[in-house]
């Protein structure tokens, strides 16, 4: 132990001391959920803003050209960083996704190692920004854990708080990046698996409020921008066969990204491993330039009417057949952004399946509306669709409703949609359920015995 160390230990005593003798226990666990809450959200603001500048000027280099050529060969270049970074900083052993989160809870007294506070934001950040076809949801959920994770570490609190204090981190994070506080807590609850009493909710609430208003005082923007209007009985049975294609959509999508990341887990990380996945990427992306990035700004030319979006500069982008290149376009892009996603990571890269499942879940809401007004019987509002696939994607896949629901809910900036996301959410669900058990966070910890395999309700017992 340096000396710098040994009076840093010092000065935490001393502090801790001052700290029992003049403050109540529960008004300080609020006053550190607030700084976590702070932390976190300056993390996932910084993140969403160069992810989104970036890739708003590679979409304008690709109008001024007149092909995505150039931007599609970023991806190759951009991961390539993130694993010199893994391989050279990290020793490769910074561990991505969210799936650790909850291994580390359970497994390591809820103590994330400090890379963790910073390592995420640096790989993700030329990851994303350099348009690797993954999300920055996971990274900010894990650097939130860990800012809240070492915080408590550092102030020498016990089990139960340090495992509070990383809740509050990583539904900061998800606060944060969706101005939706409600949706952050219950992600923390449903997919890190946490069982709270109600008095730490109050943290919980602090920590997510906070990193919201961070947000919007330093983004005051919407970073999605959505037109919903109220939606009418008759098209409940629209929102339930949008609900069954939503279930098998995930169920493919989860299949895929397992079985990718599986191939690559089974090589260590090396320039081979770089090559093998950056090139396929690269070429998808030329082909189909909507996998470029997150895509949510491709969800939010849907929103608005725009579906020229869909096949600019693409493949079909000069078909005289306008239908037949949206629909061509909408199928290729939902059957291959969850491959892509599975490369970036693979290949390198550090994101999450979360934006690429509200993309999926987005222009796969987007198809079904299209080809419905496609008919003379029958007329349905597209942006309510979409965002109710997003929803309905976004719960098979996390196996998490109940996040999925809020987090559309709190984003449409209300709840008029409430009920069909309701609908199309269960459905998803308990279609996904049927044929994958475990979602694609909690499966390697059931694999290792680290949760029971029981984790979730069987159908049989509802």
């Amino acid at each position: 132990m340096t000396y710098y160390q040994k009076n840093f230990g010092r000065l935490l005593v001393k502090l801790d001391h001052v700290r029992t003798k003049y403050i109540r226990h529960r008004n300080f666990i609020i006053v550190v959920s607030f700084i976590v809450g702070a932390l976190s959200a300056l993390a996932a603001v910084f993140l969403k803003l160069l992810a989104g500048f970036v890739e708003h000027q590679s979409h304008r280099l690709n109008d001024w050209m007149g092909s995505n050529w150039l931007t599609a060969i970023f991806p190759l270049i951009g991961i390539g960083i993130s694993l010199l970074i893994l391989k050279r900083v990290f020793n490769g052993k910074l561990t991505r996704g969210v799936g650790f989160i909850l291994k580390t809870i359970l497994k390591h007294k809820s103590l994330l190692a400090i890379k963790h506070t910073f390592g995420h934001v640096i790989t993700s950040a030329v990851t994303v920004a350099m348009g690797g076809s993954v999300g920055l949801e996971a990274p900010i959920v894990a650097t939130g854990a860990a800012i809240g994770s070492n915080t408590a570490h550092d102030l020498r609190l016990k089990y139960r708080y340090k495992t509070l204090l990383l809740a509050c981190g990583a539904a900061s994070g998800i606060a944060a990046i969706f101005n939706s506080p409600i949706a952050g807590i219950i992600f923390a609850l449903e997919v890190l698996m946490l069982d709270f009493n109600i008095p730490f909710f109050i943290p919980l609430l602090i920590s997510t409020a906070t990193a919201t208003v961070v947000s919007q005082v330093l983004y005051p923007e919407k970073f999605f921008i959505f037109n919903i209007e109220g939606w009418d009985i008759q098209s409940i049975p629209f929102y339930i066969l949008l609900g069954a294609l939503c279930g098998f959509a995930s169920v493919y999508t989860t299949f895929v990204v397992e079985k990718i990341e599986d191939h690559f887990d089974r090589r260590s990380m090396s320039w081979k491993t770089w090559l093998k996945g950056s090139i396929p990427l690269c070429l998808l992306i030329f082909f189909m330039p909507g996998l470029y990035g997150e895509g949510y700004g491709l969800i939010t030319d849907l929103l608005n009417g725009n579906d020229k979006a869909i096949t600019s500069h693409s493949l079909f982008g000069n078909i005289g057949n306008t239908h037949f290149a949206v629909i061509a376009m909408c199928l290729l892009l939902i059957a291959f952004k969850s491959v892509s996603a599975a490369l970036t990571i693979g290949a390198g890269g550090n994101g999450g399946i979360f934006a690429p499942s509200l993309m999926i879940g987005g222009v796969l809401g987007y198809l079904y509306s299209y080809l419905i007004n496609l008919t003379p019987y029958f007329s349905i509002k597209s942006p309510n669709f979409i965002v109710a696939g997003m929803a309905g994607i976004l719960a098979g896949v996390m196996h998490a409703p109940l996040t999925a629901i809020f987090l559309l809910a709190e984003i449409t900036g209300g709840y008029t949609l409430f009920i069909p996301l309701m609908i199309v959410t269960a459905i998803s669900y308990f279609i996904t359920r049927r044929y994958l058990k475990y979602s694609i966070y909690h499966k390697s910890l059931v694999e290792e015995k680290i949760i029971n395999k029981n984790i979730n309700v069987d159908e049989d017992n509802i």
